[in-house]
């Protein structure tokens, strides 16, 4: 009975020692959906938390899951008969994913390890875009030996580009700088001359997130943000679409380089899109990296385009 009175105080003491940490605990955790809460109402009208599903302007038509090696897809380029050339942003390899069975079936190796992040391919010859500004032209890239050229973008204040796309046309690439050197407002879209192999001078055309267009985005001023990860001619239209990955959306550019429509993507579906491109049918494909879920490609069908 002594023996018990003697233990009570200890266990009192340990019981106020329990429910003061179990206070502390719950205010470490109240606090931290306080916090929660503060940073979601300051910023819903910055983001996109604010997405309006009701409003979206696209549906997905098919999912392909990519295998893991090509969780870091960056490029992609539609080749015909069901084929998808892609590569990743770890290595100098094309990767040719067949979409009617959801495998690989081909590897073609061109450069070492690098950031590679944008293709383009027009017959036999690929392109391949290194963020720094390098230039891979691989010929006869599907046969048993390829004629690798590398090619360096100079003059231009390039910190990172991600986006490549063939002018057939006027024999020249165009790829737009996701970031600079030295911060400027706007994103300029550039045009290599593949005759020369230079740059031609000035832009081809500027990417202007001020302009009227994006003002009443859903996401408020952080939707103006333009940090393009593809670019892509429609085969029927001659519309340069601009794919933003950042802040998911899809500009559409007319001719002469005016934005006339912009596409919100919704970040769960499009958590990281980083290339796009279309088929013989001129159906829209955009590949995301994996976040949050595997890497894939989607075909999607835009509405009132």
């Amino acid at each position: 009975m002594q023996a018990k009175l003697q233990n009570k105080p200890i266990l009192e003491t340990y019981f106020r020692i329990v429910m003061k940490m179990n206070r502390i605990i719950f205010g470490i955790i109240a606090a931290i959906f306080i916090l929660a809460g503060l940073i979601y109402w300051t910023f819903k009208n910055n983001s996109y938390i604010s997405f309006d599903d009701g409003n979206k302007t696209y549906t997905i038509e098919e999912k392909w899951e990519l295998p893991s090696i090509l969780n870091e897809i960056s490029g992609l380029s539609y080749l015909g008969n069901n084929e998808m050339a892609c590569i990743q942003d770890e290595d100098g390899v094309i990767f040719i994913f067949n979409l009617e069975t959801s495998k690989i079936t081909s590897r073609i190796e061109f450069g070492e390890s690098g950031d590679y992040e944008g293709l383009a391919v027009a017959q036999d010859t690929a392109y391949v875009l290194r963020s720094d500004g390098k230039i891979y032209e691989i010929k006869n890239f599907r046969g048993k030996a390829p004629k690798i050229d590398t090619y360096q973008i100079s003059g231009l204040d390039i910190n990172e580009a991600e986006s490549l796309e063939i002018d057939v046309k006027n024999n020249r690439l165009l790829f737009a700088v996701k970031e600079y050197n030295n911060r400027k407002d706007t994103k300029g879209i550039y045009a290599f001359d593949l005759s020369t192999k230079s740059l031609e001078k000035g832009r081809h055309f500027t990417l202007d997130g001020n302009d009227e267009i994006y003002r009443n985005l859903v996401g408020g001023r952080s939707s103006r943000i333009i940090r393009p990860s593809a670019i892509r001619f429609h085969p029927k239209t001659g519309e340069l679409y601009v794919l933003e990955g950042n802040q998911p959306k899809l500009i559409i550019l007319d001719e002469e380089g005016n934005e006339v429509k912009i596409h919100i993507l919704n970040t769960e579906t499009f958590p990281q899109p980083e290339a796009l491109d279309f088929d013989e049918e001129n159906r829209l494909y955009i590949s995301n990296e994996s976040r949050r879920q595997p890497a894939n490609i989607l075909r999607v069908k835009l509405e009132n385009n």
